[in-house]
């Protein structure tokens, strides 16, 4: 049989910073994502207000969005909410599986949740990456709220990792 840990375990450390990650990355939707010239632009406002033509596939992904050719990648605050909103779901999940609560965690649904914090991680940090990558910063200026976004992402996925990363359940 093997040994649940608990919550001051790497799991535990892990899960709550999957929690913190995943409610950084929904918070920053409604914050200010960037800025071209004139009033700032959240993530919500590039699904109802359709901002800044964003016209790929509905209201998840821009392909070409801050270079006009090439590979631009944007993903709007629907995605982002929903990623976010899975990111805390997997803390959760990480904090149900520790001693006393409600489950546990197969090691394959171990590799499956590290797996998928890693494509959250993508959808996180794809925007402000290809903003620096391909858009000209002196045209569209990214803001605080890209910066949380980009962070969260990347603090869900580090946690997920740790607190399913080699440790037996």
């Amino acid at each position: 049989m093997t040994d649940r840990k608990s919550l001051s375990s790497r799991r535990g450390f892990g899960a709550f910073l999957a929690l913190i990650g995943g409610a950084a990355m929904v918070v920053s939707v409604f914050l200010s994502w960037f800025n071209a010239g004139g009033p700032a632009f959240s993530g919500w406002d590039a699904v109802v207000d359709d901002a800044m033509n964003v016209s790929g596939v509905g209201d998840f992904y821009e392909s070409p969005f801050f270079a006009e050719s090439g590979f631009s990648p944007f993903f709007t605050g629907l995605s982002v909410l929903i990623a976010g909103i899975l990111l805390v779901l997997i803390g959760v999940a990480m904090v149900a599986s520790l001693r006393g609560g409600a489950f546990h965690l197969p090691g394959i649904v171990q590799i499956l949740l590290g797996v998928v914090a890693l494509g959250i991680a993508f959808v996180g940090v794809t925007n402000l990456a290809s903003l620096y990558a391909t858009g000209d910063t002196d045209l569209i200026k990214p803001e605080y709220g890209l910066f949380i976004l980009t962070a969260g992402a990347v603090v869900g996925m580090l946690g997920v990792w740790l607190g399913v990363g080699g440790e037996e359940a």
